[in-house]
């Protein structure tokens, strides 16, 4: 059986003693994914309050730029470089990939 999502508790009364933090989670899926089989990894999601849905979440890999390049990080804390010139000047600029 595929595990499908790995949720954050809602914030509903009486659920405080249940909820774990955010980072708590990304750190979770963050292990899971240097050791797991990508079938066997569930979506972190947050079940946005007011009907926001829900939205997965997942562990920022993009450590930074360096000139053209883009420095990623990967489960392991080992950096890597991708020559990507065009998205490296998004993020300079403090852009987001999309």
């Amino acid at each position: 059986m595929r595990p499908y999502y790995l949720y954050l508790c809602d914030q509903a009364a009486g659920t405080t003693h249940f909820r774990t933090p955010v980072t708590r989670g990304l750190e979770i899926i963050r292990a899971l994914r240097g050791f797991t089989s990508g079938y066997a990894l569930p979506h972190f999601v947050v079940d946005l309050p007011g009907g926001g849905g829900k939205t997965p979440l997942c562990p920022d890999y993009i450590a930074g730029t360096d000139g053209q390049d883009i420095v990623f990080r990967n489960w392991e804390g080992r950096e890597y470089r991708l020559h990507d010139p065009s998205s490296a000047a998004i993020l300079a600029r403090g852009g987001a990939l999309s």
